[in-house]
């Protein structure tokens, strides 16, 4: 049974986005389904109505879902869905890790961030660069431990784009957050994944206070191929041991 409206914490319309959501994401409601009305997704997850109302603009703002009079709330098409949007791409990333969504964020990446480089190697101050050095030198401190790693890793690349004073490439930090967390999370799972990455953005670095926009460019493209190596390696790893892990479980139920 539904709650009465307003007597929900302040989270559950969040965690009802996240669900539904989830559910989309996963396919379990495909492009084009009509979503359950309000009074049977109150009743479903047991929070108000308002709450259920709340969820769903916010995933309407997010593209994932749109009303029509008489018609009900569907799922729209994937092409419609603000994929840019930074906690639908963590949603995503904690649903889909799959090798295609991690290519799809690495093209995006490979798109942005060496021509990034470049601008910020021209246009940035030294002050500008100077924060991008601290944050190397997090990354340097950081050693073995790829959890100390990860916060330097991503103020490296934010201070990148803060440094180009282009306000559409800052915006575009938080997809390159979530980008960063889906490719550390995957690297990483490579020893010493970290500690190989550091002369590659040491080398980023180097041409950015040489103000070498050429040399800043494809420091990055390097950067960005390491990255794809330890991806594609980490994901066959995966693939590797969830097929042991099935062999596991037949043998166990025959």
């Amino acid at each position: 049974m539904a709650k009465p409206d307003n007597n929900d914490s302040p989270q559950s319309s969040a965690l009802v986005a996240r669900e539904v959501a989830r559910l989309i994401l996963t396919g379990v409601w495909r492009e084009g389904t009509t979503l359950p009305r309000e009074i049977e997704l109150a009743s479903r997850f047991d929070v108000s109505r308002a709450s259920i109302r709340e969820a769903l603009s916010l995933l309407k703002a997010k593209g994932l879902i749109a009303s029509k009079q008489k018609a009900g709330t569907h799922v729209r098409a994937r092409i419609d869905w603000n994929m840019l949007d930074e906690e639908l791409l963590n949603w995503t990333l904690s649903e889909l890790p799959t090798r295609e969504f991690a290519k799809q964020l690495l093209e995006i990446r490979r798109i942005v961030e060496p021509e990034a480089c470049a601008i910020c190697a021209v246009r940035g101050s030294d002050e500008d660069f100077a924060r991008i050095e601290r944050a190397y030198r997090g990354m340097d401190a950081a050693g073995m431990d790829r959890l100390a790693y990860a916060e330097p890793d991503l103020q490296f690349h934010r201070g990148i784009l803060i440094a180009t004073g282009n306000d559409f490439l800052i915006a575009f930090g938080a997809t390159v957050a979530a980008a960063l967390r889906m490719s550390f999370n995957m690297s990483t799972q490579n020893p010493g994944a970290p500690r190989k990455s550091l002369p590659y953005h040491r080398a980023v670095l180097d041409a950015i206070w040489a103000r070498d926009p050429d040399a800043a460019r494809q420091a990055m493209h390097k950067l960005m191929d390491l990255t794809e190596q330890n991806i594609i390696s980490a994901l066959s790893r995966q693939r590797k041991k969830d097929a042991e892990d099935d062999n596991a479980r037949t043998r166990r139920t025959r």
